[in-house]
């Protein structure tokens, strides 16, 4: 694509984004936060934001490791026990549902708009196929014994999931 078509889309895609009304300014951006900036007449400093976001925790449970590209850790473990629900942190499509790759045990991975990948590592049962729509919060599968461990991508690069979650 030429430069002008990128910026004529970009620009397009931003007009949507913003609106106007009396007393106050939405900001929307439609990846995955929503926010609600409501401005008062006086002064800035009365402002008040309101961040929805539109991610969710894929399991109910602590975590043992972080993400840390220093370390070569691109996801999260966590400290859970056998059997735990897995749900899907966003709405999207089943792209992998299966064993393939041995040292990640049973695994899932969910395509989402604008490029997002999650991974779920180390289940004891899928419950979704590849070709499966999944909602946000969806049940998915069940973790095994080993540490669950979450990933999320940006088209292929590692991205860090709790500035997500």
């Amino acid at each position: 694509m030429n430069t002008k078509l990128i910026n004529l889309l970009l620009l397009i895609f931003l007009s949507s984004c913003l609106t106007n009304q009396p007393g106050q300014v939405t900001v929307e951006e439609k990846s995955f936060n929503v926010i609600d900036v409501k401005s008062s007449k006086t002064s800035s400093k009365s402002s008040k934001t309101n961040i929805k976001k539109d991610w969710s925790l894929p399991v109910d449970a602590s975590i043992l490791k972080n993400y840390s590209e220093k370390d070569g850790h691109f996801g999260l473990t966590y400290n859970n026990s056998s059997g735990q629900e897995v749900r899907a942190v966003r709405k999207g499509e089943v792209v992998y549902s299966g064993d393939r790759m041995a040292s990640y045990g049973k695994m899932i991975i969910i395509k989402h708009s604008y490029g997002f990948y999650s991974i779920y590592n180390q289940n004891q049962e899928l419950l979704v196929s590849e070709g499966d729509t999944i909602e946000k919060g969806q049940l998915i599968a069940l973790t095994g014994d080993k540490p669950f461990y979450f990933e999320m991508k940006k088209y292929e690069e590692p991205i860090n999931p709790l500035k997500y979650l």
